[in-house]
């Protein structure tokens, strides 16, 4: 027999109101839950499994445990949720009512607030979600209060030239006192860094000379040292490259001066940030040992800014599409002018210039050349289109399909508002107290279990028939929009991004073209 599990989700953040860290502390919530557990009987046959997420804010769902918890109870690996209140589950009351309300109740989980003596198992929901709704926005409001306290506090840190960011630049280290101190060998690197650049060396070639003595990455140095910094990279592997460069060559931190609020949240618990303007950083002058003198700090960027004041040219067809098959990084269009005079561009990839090991294309690619393939597809496809007896025969084989499985989904549907009739009826006799609270939860949790298999049937349904509905709309879609653009005479910027997902070249300097109508290619 199949044991039930019970989520036990525990959180602590840092923005807590410090008179009640030890209340809502890791040990508490425990405490509370494991004696909330041995006080119902009815739990003695459950497994309960904990999931915590210590150091993380409330106002989103982008927490591993919690995500983690949620990924298992969408499995159906989880009966229960169980939380010390509903601000440890989250503090966005939008969201926290979504999932009350919506998603639990779909999925048959049983979510229980211990402090808040709230059990959606046993509970008339009529009037308690008020109440719950009524919570959960005093908590967002308040977590919203709370952060704008905290930014305060930061920056008035900053202010005193303290530096309160979770992770010093590359070539410092944080001290207790939240000051930099310069980290030894990286410390070395950076100034080697300034050097070349001011003997004028490009900064690919530095990379390049950086990767031949490997020399860690500052991604790589943190990995090695054990520090969790979220960061994604090509091939679980980072490499020297121009633009980590740049990035410390344009860090006035190395000077000496503690420089704060760059970027900001979009929204309160957002995980996207959005650059602030440079007049309304936080800029304290010499406030930790510098590793670059002032003075070839700003000869260095002054040569940057003046290689860096061209005009940005117009929008061209495959800007930003062509991508590495190697390395997987954008390839940079580079302009040039034929020997003829006539005006063109081509493709390289730069990676190969500081590293061989992801066996990216050393060739160079003609943006001519790219064109051409891509046009040569796309008038391949639009005769296939014109062969109107090709579509309606894959259409009526679709929809023969589409008909099985609608009725196939009604009748599901009809099977599960039969149980739920049989639910409530249940809960009708057991509050008339025609049934016993533990014939109550066995036959509920019976009609639940069958309610349970019909409800993962009626998504695979929806599923197949969403799929089927995208497929059909997707081969409507191309036809429309290939006859829009019939006869493809030269590639334009709508026509690539209306067709093409991606160009990659390949190591041997082919190119393969990732199209946005992929079920298309059964035509070929």
């Amino acid at each position: 027999m199949k044991k039930h599990v019970i989520g036990q989700y525990l959180r602590l953040s840092d923005e807590d109101d410090q008179e009640f860290q030890e209340s809502n502390s890791i040990t508490s919530q425990r405490e509370i839950l494991k004696n909330y557990v041995g006080s119902h009987r009815e739990f003695d046959d459950y497994i309960a499994v904990e999931f915590c997420d210590d150091g993380y804010s409330g106002t989103n769902f982008a927490r591993p445990g919690v995500e983690k918890m949620l990924e298992q109870a969408k499995a159906g690996e989880i009966s229960v949720i169980m939380v010390k209140d509903f601000s440890r589950f989250g503090r966005n009351y939008i969201e926290v009512g979504n999932y009350l309300e919506q998603v639990f109740p779909f999925l048959g989980i049983r979510f229980i607030s211990v402090n808040d003596e709230f059990d959606s198992g046993i509970t008339d929901l009529s009037g308690k979600f008020y109440e719950v709704a009524f919570k959960n926005l005093i908590y967002d409001l308040y977590s919203k209060d709370l952060s704008e306290k905290v930014t305060s506090v930061r920056q008035m840190k900053a202010k005193q030239g303290k530096f309160i960011t979770p992770y010093a630049p590359y070539g410092y280290l944080k001290s207790s006192e939240q000051r930099l101190v310069p980290d030894g060998e990286a410390a070395q690197v950076v100034r080697r860094i300034f050097h070349m650049a001011l003997e004028g060396i490009p900064k690919a070639h530095i990379a390049n000379a950086l990767n031949r003595e490997g020399i860690l990455t500052p991604l790589m140095l943190r990995r090695q040292r054990g520090e969790h910094f979220p960061c994604k990279t090509v091939n679980e592997k980072s490499i020297w490259r121009t633009a980590s460069i740049f990035s410390i060559l344009q860090d006035q931190r190395y000077v000496g001066d503690t420089v704060y609020g760059k970027v900001k949240p979009e929204t309160v618990g957002s995980g996207k940030d959005r650059a602030v303007p440079r007049e309304q950083w936080i800029v304290v002058p010499n406030t930790h040992e510098a590793i670059i003198s002032r003075e070839e700090f700003e000869k260095v960027n002054q040569g940057i800014r003046q290689r860096s004041s061209y005009k940005r040219e117009e929008t061209v067809p495959l800007m930003g599409m062509v991508r590495c098959a190697g390395c997987n990084r954008i390839i940079s269009r580079v302009k040039r002018v034929r020997s003829k005079g006539m005006k063109g561009a081509t493709y390289r990839c730069g990676v190969q210039n500081m590293t061989k090991e992801f066996g990216c294309c050393p060739q160079t690619i003609e943006e001519s050349e790219i064109e051409t393939a891509i046009l040569t597809m796309l008038k391949m496809m639009a005769a296939v289109v014109a062969d109107r007896e090709i579509l309606e025969e894959a259409r009526h084989s679709s929809a023969g399909k589409t008909a099985e499985t609608e009725k196939l989904l009604t009748k599901y549907e009809k099977e599960v508002g039969c149980l739920a009739n049989q639910r409530l009826e249940k809960y009708r006799a057991y509050k008339n107290e025609l049934l016993s609270r533990e014939d109550f939860i066995k036959e509920k949790s019976a009609l639940e279990g069958k309610i349970k298999i019909l409800l993962s049937e009626i998504e695979k349904c929806r599923q197949k028939l969403y799929d089927d509905k995208c497929a059909d709309a997707r081969e409507q879609d191309v036809a429309l929009q290939l006859g829009k653009y019939v006869p493809f005479e030269s590639l334009t910027r709508e026509m690539v991004e209306a067709f093409v997902e991606r160009v990659y070249v390949c190591r041997d300097g082919s190119i393969r073209i990732a199209w946005k109508f992929k079920d298309f290619s059964k035509f070929f």
